[in-house]
């Protein structure tokens, strides 16, 4: 009798483990999709931004050399910057291979706006440092964004971000 009592006392707690690591007897489900194209979440976040018409998109050569960012660690990505008179707005979006990739991104992206802080000369443009210095990275899933924005806009795209990953 003792060693049933031990044996189902095992068999459910590796059964109770299972449903545990699995998220539950359904399975778990991420918050996030990882389907979306970064250049639909780019183009859907230009709608909410002033100057997003204006924005053009930057290669992988400045990712690289000015970002100092691995372009081998996501499979897609989009940063915009404005082109017209003295803004500095600026995003970026991107999807990392996998949930690390996004982390390592997530890093990338906070050095490349530390390094933005850190060589900010004070004389230009002061009006536009708020910006700066209030930028943002987000992650949702696998995907990570920055943004270089105004208060408003600056919510409202991390805004349209966030929508257009919530899985359904």
């Amino acid at each position: 009798m003792k060693k049933n009592t031990i044996s189902l006392v095992l068999c459910t707690v590796l059964i109770l483990s299972l449903l545990a690591a699995c998220g539950g007897a359904g399975g778990s489900k991420s918050a996030y999709r990882d389907d979306v194209p970064v250049s639909e979440i780019g183009a859907a976040i230009d709608t909410e931004l002033e100057s997003g018409p204006d924005m053009i998109e930057l290669s992988e050569t400045y990712i690289d050399g000015s970002m100092k960012m691995d372009v081998s660690d996501f499979e897609e990505y989009c940063v915009k910057i404005a082109t017209k008179g003295v803004s500095i707005d600026e995003y970026g979006v991107f999807k990392g291979l996998d949930a690390k990739h996004a982390k390592t991104i997530e890093a990338a992206a906070k050095d490349y706006l530390k390094s933005r802080i850190d060589t900010w000369m004070s004389e230009y443009r002061p009006e536009e440092y708020p910006k700066l210095e209030n930028a943002e990275v987000r992650v949702c899933g696998n995907y990570v964004m920055y943004a270089i924005l105004s208060d408003s806009e600056r919510a409202a795209a991390f805004d349209t971000f966030e929508a257009s990953l919530k899985a359904e």
